[in-house]
């Protein structure tokens, strides 16, 4: 199937076929996007499932006073006097609602990070080395491996289109931003259109 200015964007799946047909392993390059600015974001924070975890999760949403905004955005229609029980210990929120409570978290520390990750994760206009590791191959039959190896290339566009992209949750614009970074690859950069890990800054 070709691509042409005519045609419509190509998945992720129509570029590299039906990944885990004979076994391959991996996930989308805009997840891997995704989940690479999460790591750097995250900063060892402990799972929402321990007491520390959720107090962490809890406190930074309440420093903008915007917390009642995040919460709600994450689909958590507890009172405020349940989420002031929350936040003083009194009350463990259910599991479904310590799940809304993470995602709360990230929306608003995405937004938070956005304009920092924008001067300073591409190095300020001088870009960012990252290194691509193919899908995981090891269960497909060898008559149906393809011949990939490690990459490595230095993203200093589109920069600011991905930082809004993650912190908005886009993942199918961040998709379509990955096929951009991908395409210096050369002729089979269509093979990286899904990954196994991302490594940044090396």
């Amino acid at each position: 199937m070709e691509n042409d200015s005519r045609s419509s964007p190509l998945t992720p799946a129509e570029r590299w076929g039906d990944l885990g047909l004979y076994g391959a392993r991996g996930m989308s390059g805009g997840e891997a996007l995704a989940r690479g600015l999460d790591d750097r974001a995250s900063c060892r924070i402990p799972s929402v499932n321990t007491s520390r975890g959720l107090a962490i999760r809890l406190r930074y949403l309440s420093w903008d006073n915007r917390g009642d905004q995040w919460f709600r955005q994450a689909g958590i229609t507890a009172t405020d006097r349940t989420i002031a029980r929350w936040k003083n210990g009194q009350q463990r929120p259910q599991p479904a609602n310590l799940k809304k409570i993470d995602r709360a978290f990230w929306i608003c520390r995405r937004t938070h990070l956005a304009e920092y990750y924008k001067r300073r994760l591409w190095d300020d206009g001088r870009g960012t080395r990252i290194e691509i590791h193919p899908v995981d191959q090891e269960q497909v039959e060898s008559s149906r491996r393809r011949e990939l190896r490690v990459r490595r290339i230095t993203v200093r566009r589109p920069r600011a289109a991905i930082v809004d992209a993650w912190s908005s949750n886009d993942y199918a614009a961040l998709d379509d931003l990955w096929q951009s970074i991908v395409s210096d690859l050369g002729s089979d950069h269509s093979a990286y259109s899904y990954v196994s890990h991302l490594g940044f800054g090396v």
